[in-house]
């Protein structure tokens, strides 16, 4: 995962997603907004969100256009960061929009989420078939958010297993908290083709960045301008993150994986690569 620097809405499509959440919040009780917003959710126009929504959020995605969770998987389906079944008042809210592949959204998040209670507590969101509809307690959220959050402080990735663990010493911190519950709920150490996607993703980057270190001065300016664009539609954009993070802050040499000294030796003739 990363940070996403997704811009505003212009004001027209604004006033068009603020006029279907009117709706939501003129229903009669928190019941009647969660009811409402589940069944209009189906009907939403599909000009409006295929034609401009949709576009948006998909423009600085990693990867050429790879799902803002996994990195992996094509990103084609529109994804509440908090589910209308709790919060229905964000049905309809740019901010909580993000694009996603079917496994992360359908099969591995779904509806699950959790909120940091403040009692450091980890309350997760249920609502059993036939139990009331009431509104989830106060507290934070847990599942990182992209377009607020920066995964790199929260996630740490083992380059040696393609891993992710929690970038915190503290396991009882809410930092740690949340970086745990976003790698379980969206099961991205569960899935074997993650994690080897991960791992495949460090020697695709090493390739790329050796032959620019030893060639790129014999290239046209076009030939340049290609490989960039090459490197720029890789999958497990946030590998390569990782990496110049950790190299920014001298801790690369200290990574154990088998490449630690090759990327060194890159960076320090390429620096360029950096802010790739």
């Amino acid at each position: 995962m990363l940070k996403l620097h997704i811009p505003p809405l212009g004001e027209q499509h604004q006033a068009d997603l603020q006029a279907l959440q009117d709706k939501v919040n003129q229903q009669a009780d928190y019941a009647a907004q969660v009811a409402y917003a589940k069944e209009h959710w189906r009907k939403k126009p599909a000009a409006l969100f295929a034609d401009h929504l949709k576009p948006q959020l998909a423009a600085p995605l990693s990867g050429n256009g790879r799902c803002v969770y996994c990195e992996g998987s094509w990103a084609d389906q529109i994804e509440h960061m908090r589910p209308k079944d709790f919060f229905p008042e964000q049905t309809y809210v740019w901010d909580n929009y993000v694009l996603a592949c079917g496994p992360c959204n359908g099969s591995y998040k779904r509806n699950q989420f959790a909120l940091l209670l403040a009692n450091g507590e980890l309350h997760e969101l249920r609502r059993p078939r036939g139990s009331a509809v009431t509104p989830p307690p106060a507290g934070d959220y847990a599942l990182l958010d992209p377009r607020v959050d920066n995964p790199l402080d929260f996630l740490w990735l083992d380059l040696n297993t393609g891993r992710y663990a929690a970038n915190s010493d503290d396991e009882d911190s809410p930092q740690a908290k949340r970086a745990d519950y976003t790698i379980k709920i969206l099961g991205l150490n569960d899935r074997d083709t993650l994690v080897r996607g991960r791992q495949a993703a460090l020697y695709s980057y090493l390739a790329l960045l050796k032959s620019w270190c030893d060639e790129h001065e014999s290239w046209t300016e076009a030939e340049r301008q290609f490989r960039l664009q090459v490197f720029h539609q890789q999958h497990y954009r946030s590998v390569w993150a990782q990496l110049v993070q950790r190299y920014r802050q001298q801790r690369l040499r200290a990574d154990s994986f088998a490449t630690a000294a090759a990327f060194i030796e890159c960076f320090s003739r390429a620096p360029e690569a950096l802010d790739w």
